[in-house]
């Protein structure tokens, strides 16, 4: 799948309020793909899914100037050329 990925363990559940976002249930373990400076991450679960999930739902710190992913006001992850991540 992706084995040089960071493994992390998922420390809270997140439930997904916009579609290029990752469901996780606490106790998973995902691989993680990317992490951007608005606090969030690009993971895929062990079923290949693939999405965004906010740093502080996993097992790695966030570092403590980045902001509070409820507050980033996202509308997605696409970028203007199309491309996801």
């Amino acid at each position: 799948m992706f084995p040089t990925a960071p493994e992390a363990v998922v420390n809270r559940a997140f439930i997904p309020t916009l579609p290029d976002e990752l469901s996780v249930t606490a106790g998973e373990r995902i691989r993680v793909l990317a992490q951007y400076d608005d606090a969030w991450a690009l993971c895929v679960n062990g079923r290949g899914e693939q999405g965004m999930v906010p740093q502080e739902c996993l097992d790695r710190p966030v570092a403590s100037n980045q902001p509070d992913w409820r507050n980033a006001g996202r509308t997605s992850s696409l970028v203007s050329d199309g491309r996801r991540y």
